[in-house]
């Protein structure tokens, strides 16, 4: 019974879908090496950003019978999940006592994203494992690893920094002006994906990846700066 649970494509989708997740937050958690947030805080962010998978996938679903343009439709689909994740954020973590320096908000946006990305892989893995074709979800885990797991942190990530680098009386206009770019961002990395070719997804994956170093840059920028120097709280 054990090994039957162990083997189960459940569980491989489960471990499958995971591992790209907490291999980069592991990996942008250790920007803000010098000073560790509170993991049970950067759990709640992740577990949240996961649940929140179940709420856009039903809100996506209504907007499907609503919005019958397709383009429009990847937009607003991306819309619904980036702004999903930013809630979680703004609930669980902004006005929290221990988001106090600058790199504080987009670390815990990465954690909600990832979370998400988390609970997303999972579904898109299990569907081929569920026909026993470890083959092809070994390959669906990695591509998300590079793409879809990535893109999610960096749009977040993006909202994060800038709501870190708008001044305290303009946050709201850095919260409208970060959602608006992991909104763009998300739609372009979909509509690139849509087209399936060798030619747009060598494209789109650069282009992520080159965000991908910025936004580490900057983030190890806004790690240098002290608690508060930029009124992230």
């Amino acid at each position: 019974m054990a090994t039957d649970q162990i083997t189960s494509p459940t569980m491989w989708a489960i471990v499958i879908g995971l591992i790209p997740s907490i291999i980069w937050l592991v990996f942008w958690l250790n920007i803000s090496r010098e000073h560790r947030d509170p993991f049970g805080l950067i759990v709640l962010c992740f577990v949240l950003g996961g649940i929140s998978v179940i709420f856009a996938t039903y809100l996506q679903q209504i907007a499907k019978t609503l919005v019958f343009d397709p383009n429009i439709r990847v937009i607003v689909w991306a819309g619904i999940e980036e702004l999903l994740k930013f809630i979680v954020f703004y609930v669980v973590a902004y006005k929290s006592y221990y988001n106090d320096r600058p790199i504080d908000p987009a670390m815990y946006l990465i954690a909600v994203a990832l979370g998400f990305a988390a609970l997303e892989n999972i579904l898109y893995v299990l569907k081929p494992l569920s026909g026993f074709n470890m083959t092809a979800g070994l390959l669906t885990g990695g591509l998300r690893f590079l793409g879809s797991t990535l893109l999610h942190a960096i749009s977040s990530c993006f909202i994060g920094i800038c709501i870190s680098l708008s001044p305290k009386n303009l946050r709201l206009l850095g919260m409208i002006l970060g959602l608006g770019g992991a909104i763009f961002l998300h739609s372009t990395f979909n509509f690139f994906i849509i087209r399936n070719d060798t030619a747009s997804l060598l494209q789109i994956y650069g282009y992520l990846w080159i965000t991908a170093i910025i936004s580490h840059i900057i983030l190890e920028k806004l790690r240098r700066f002290p608690p508060r120097v930029l009124n992230t709280y």
